[in-house]
């Protein structure tokens, strides 16, 4: 079984946006939420683990209301790890929501966040939250001046590399933007590219020479489980249609030892991978 560095727990699968680059359009798997009950089991399936969990998955975490109380959870199980979230922040949240998370042992929050003006943030995202969105930074960075607070955010903007592949109509706000950010105490990160999702977009090449790093790189060490508790080889498959086993009946060592985990393997080792479509269009980008 591989050794996990990093475990990425899908609490939600829902999200009010439609991203131009993300592949909601083609999303069809049920919307739902992981319970208190299936957070705690996937922890006990753990067993021993100090490494990375990512509570997010192809969904917006934040609309989970029960979110603080899974980290809290997490933390109580797992109290030498780190716990991260990625987020659009376009969601209505309670006053204190920061706050509870920070306090729960949140540890870092990834901001998505691709549009600097009203009409180009709608534009990108499909969602009209831009004003929600710099209410909530304003509200995050409260959070994370508390002298109790461990909270760190960085904030994802689009660089120039990405400006003819998305409709960002407004490359010429960001340096203000991102001037308003940093005075906020966030840090900054370049979005420099998009990716395929497997086969839910084509923004790329596919690359058939290249072995699976789910095989044979860094995406090998995430563990990726989904709301309900299935696990699949990766993020990029966002419809969960390879499904390795479900952790409510199996043993995270039944399950890297079923047919279907080795049928995966097998695939990908002798390049016929006509019974997996959502692989047959990915670029096969390592994770980093």
């Amino acid at each position: 079984m591989p050794q996990f560095l990093e475990v990425h727990i899908e609490n939600t699968n829902s999200c009010r946006y439609r991203c131009v680059m993300c592949p909601r359009d083609q999303h069809t798997r049920a919307l739902g939420y992981m319970s208190i009950e299936d957070f705690t089991l996937t922890l006990q399936r753990l067993g021993s683990f100090d490494g990375h969990f990512h509570l997010h998955g192809f969904g917006e975490p934040l609309l989970d209301r029960k979110l603080a109380q899974k980290v809290k959870i997490l933390k109580t199980h797992f109290p030498n790890s780190k716990a991260h979230i990625f987020s659009t922040l376009g969601v209505r949240l309670q006053e204190d929501t920061f706050n509870q998370l920070a306090d729960a042992g949140l540890d870092s929050i990834g901001v998505s966040l691709y549009g600097y003006t009203p009409q180009s943030y709608q534009a990108v995202h499909g969602y009209d939250g831009f004003a929600l969105v710099k209410k909530n930074l304003q509200a995050l960075s409260i959070a994370m001046q508390r002298p109790q607070s461990h909270l760190h955010t960085t904030i994802k903007l689009a660089s120039d590399n990405i400006a003819s592949t998305l409709p960002i109509a407004s490359l010429d706000k960001q340096p203000a933007f991102t001037d308003w950010l940093q005075g906020l105490g966030f840090s900054i990160l370049p979005w420099g590219y998009v990716h395929n999702y497997g086969d839910g977009r084509t923004y790329n090449a596919p690359n058939p020479d290249k072995l699976c790093p789910v095989l044979n790189g860094m995406r090998k060490y995430i563990l990726n489980i989904t709301w309900d508790l299935n696990v699949i080889p990766c993020c990029y498959d966002f419809n969960a249609s390879i499904i390795f086993g479900n952790l409510r009946t199996q043993t995270l060592e039944e399950i890297f030892d079923s047919p279907e985990y080795l049928r995966f393997c097998l695939a990908h080792f002798t390049k016929d991978l006509s019974s997996y479509p959502v692989c047959q269009n990915c670029e096969k980008n390592d994770y980093s």
